[in-house]
């Protein structure tokens, strides 16, 4: 599976909601697309933005913490 962590996202200036329009796995591909979406004018006052995933919430929660050695189970000091 690939990660497409580059999404291109749409707003119009007078709301307060965001609208997926696609997903890629390279940022230069984002950019492609967002710049076609501009040009095309399919809307007016509408607005395009690239959101990046940063973080893999499945991994980051699975990787156990490493463990201090002055505190027990629940984090509490001894």
């Amino acid at each position: 599976m690939i990660d497409k962590k580059y999404i291109v996202m749409s707003k119009f200036g007078h709301g307060d909601r965001f609208m997926m329009e696609k997903a890629f796995t390279k940022r230069e591909d984002a950019n492609t697309y967002a710049k076609l979406m501009i040009d095309t004018k399919e809307y007016d006052d509408i607005n395009y933005f690239c959101f990046e995933q940063t973080m893999d919430y499945n991994f980051y929660w699975n990787v156990p913490a490493p463990k201090k050695a002055d505190v027990d189970e629940d984090d509490i000091p001894f």
